[in-house]
Parts: C-alpha cells; structure tokens; sequence
C-alpha cells in the first residue's frame, strides 16, 4: 500500500506566553522610563506654560511701538487710508464714520461688515509702523489697549482698519 503524505500548513507559530510577556516587559519599562524623564523636566515645562507665549515678541514689537506724541504731531490725516468696519451690526454706522472721519480728513478707502460683533471699538494697524493707528486713536480718543498690529499683507492700500464696536457713542467726544 503506498503511504501519502499530508501537507502541512505553512503557518507562524502561535506566541507563546513567554514571548507576549517580554512584550510587556519592554512596554512597561518604556513607560517608567517617559514617567521618569516627564518627573525630571517637570520645572522646565511647568515654566514653559506659565509663562504668556506672546512674552517672546515683546521685544520685537517695541521697536515697532514708539509712544512718543511728537511723531503724532506730524502725520497728515490725509495720508492715512482707513477701512471702517461696523462691528455692532447698527445698520448704517460703518457709513456715519465714514462720513465723521472724512470730515477729520482721513482717507478713508472702504466700509463693510465685521465678520463678529466688537463690544469695543478696535483700531488695526495693518502696517508695521503703528504712528497712524496711534493718531487715529489719539483722535478718537480710544484706550491704547484697543489699538492693534495686525499686518495684513492682501490689504495693499489700507494702512488701519476701524471696527466701530457697540461703545461707538462714547468714543471721538
């Protein structure tokens, strides 16, 4: 009688216990390990997120913010081109400042809609030197705090955009 053979299964060989261990074994070291170092470095990323991230641009802006009212003195109105945005969605107010802020004789470019309601009016610089934010504000009597960097480099003919926000009756008396 002839013998036949049985093929047998190419197959990986099951994991045993002892492997699936050494497995956890590893893991468990890498992870007492992260814990270790994350122990050790604990101060320096406790003072990474303390401190304000904006902190490291300080420097750089001051030489773009110069406080000094003599520079403010010499600016023609004229040559400052202002984008007015109604930030309180009162209708007609973007068109009310522009007409104020011809009057003052301010170039203004553009009026339209601020994509969010402002509870307090804004004066973006969209330029690096931000004398013509300042003198606008100086004129409307606006805080410091509500005057803004925010260089826009598609506006290519508007030095400072206004976001008349819901304080628009208390400011510019």
């Amino acid at each position: 009688m002839a013998r036949i053979k049985t093929k047998r299964k190419d197959t990986a060989e099951p994991q045993t216990r002892e492997s699936s261990f050494s497995y956890y074994i590893i893991i468990f070291l890498l992870l007492i390990q992260t814990m270790f170092l994350f122990y050790r470095n604990f101060d320096f990323i406790k003072d990474k997120l303390a401190k304000d991230p904006n902190s490291i641009y300080e420097q750089d802006m001051q030489k773009y913010i110069n406080k000094n009212d003599a520079d403010l003195e010499n600016v023609d109105p004229s040559m400052i081109r202002v984008s007015i945005l109604n930030g309180c969605g009162e209708p007609g107010l973007a068109a009310q400042w522009k007409a104020k802020l011809r009057d003052m004789k301010y170039d203004v470019r553009e009026t339209g809609n601020a994509s969010n309601i402002h509870n307090n009016t804004t004066i973006l610089s969209r330029v690096e030197d931000m004398k013509y934010a300042r003198h606008l504000a100086r004129n409307l009597r606006i805080k410091d705090e509500n005057v803004l960097m925010q260089i826009n480099r598609d506006l290519v003919d508007i030095d400072v955009t206004l976001i008349v926000g819901s304080d628009h009756k208390n400011i510019g008396n």
